[in-house]
């Protein structure tokens, strides 16, 4: 009993580590919340902390996240007696969007749901990825594509609910897209009014912040 929910407290504690705060002080000496949209995410700190410390920061976003969903389904710690692994996933994400070391502001979870998903499922996170990226060349919103790929994520889980009759992934990754589209609300308002940055994909040009 305190394994299954302890572990919840440390995925949200692990989710709450900002890492974009912590590498863009240590190495730009900028607070990545003063810049661009404020968020202190991985794509704004891809547009201002350059793409070596940006791309770090995805990845350590994705690894916190997806650490205890990893641990679990490898077998590293017995899942036998703990809640499902999307469940510690999750906790992260939340920890991620509303950090306690940051006076509970954060990120948007997109890297975070990235991790979370390779760590559970590599193939449902490799068919996530492609909707996302085939989105983002269409529309060229990374918050449109960041909303669809968890969305299909959403669909998947539903496929496998209806198919296995457990309903675990579709209900955790209807949680994460709640998360993920409540946190893009902002874009969502911009893009109808017309001031939403885009993105050009697979050019040179520095990403626009989510």
């Amino acid at each position: 009993m305190v394994l299954k929910y302890g572990l919840l407290g440390l995925a949200y504690l692990l989710g709450s580590i900002p890492f974009s705060v912590i590498l863009g002080k240590k190495y730009k000496g900028i607070d990545i919340r003063e810049h661009g949209s404020g968020n202190p995410g991985g794509t704004n700190s891809l547009r201002f902390l350059g793409k070596k410390i940006g791309y770090a920061v995805l990845f350590l976003d994705g690894l916190k996240a997806g650490l205890i969903v990893m641990l679990i389904t490898t077998n590293i710690i017995d899942g036998s007696q703990l809640l499902h692994p999307l469940a510690y996933g999750v906790a992260s994400a939340f920890g991620h969007v509303y950090s306690l070391y940051i006076k509970f502001k954060g990120g948007k979870a997109v890297a975070a749901t990235v991790g979370i998903m390779i760590a559970y499922n590599l193939l449902f996170a490799f068919i996530m990825m492609i909707i996302f990226f085939t989105v983002l060349r269409i529309w060229k919103y990374v918050s449109v594509s960041s909303t669809v790929s968890v969305f299909a994520g959403l669909i998947i889980g539903t496929v496998v609910g209806i198919t296995s009759n457990d309903w675990n992934m579709a209900f955790y990754l209807l949680l994460l897209f709640i998360l993920v589209a409540f946190r893009h609300k902002k874009n969502f308002r911009n893009i109808k009014n017309g001031i939403e940055p885009k993105v050009k994909l697979f050019d040179k040009e520095k990403v626009n912040s989510n």
